[in-house]
């Protein structure tokens, strides 16, 4: 309904970020509850490495410009490469230190979304 508060995105630390990693390993995404999205640009992720293999990249430009939240399933993975989140799963942001993951995730807010995760430490805590 309108009157519904707005999602609460939910910050979290390594140690946290580390179990939703595993969990999502293990399951090998298809029946993980989470769908993980670093949003830095393609370099910076070629530079450090991916979190993981289960982590999807998006950059935040993308989000920003093309409304992708809002974008049909299928066009979203043919521009992607992965499976566009449901609503009912619970999206991971992360970046490099918190503040465009934080972005992104009012994004997906704004897009109906209302499990939403923001790892706050990015990638310079993830590979310190």
């Amino acid at each position: 309904s309108s009157s519904s508060s707005p999602p609460q995105i939910i910050s979290i630390n390594k140690s946290q970020m580390s179990e939703i990693i595993t969990d999502a390993e293990e399951s090998e995404g298809t029946d993980s509850k989470y769908t993980i999205i670093d949003v830095r640009n393609v370099d910076e992720i070629n530079y450090t490495g991916k979190l993981s293999p289960v982590v999807h990249t998006l950059p935040l430009p993308y989000i920003a410009q093309y409304n992708v939240f809002g974008m049909e399933d299928d066009e979203f993975e043919e521009q992607f490469g992965f499976d566009k989140p449901g609503l009912d799963k619970t999206i991971v942001f992360t970046c490099k230190a918190g503040i465009r993951s934080m972005h992104a995730a009012q994004f997906a807010a704004m897009a109906g979304y209302t499990d939403i995760i923001n790892y706050s430490g990015g990638s310079d805590e993830w590979f310190r």
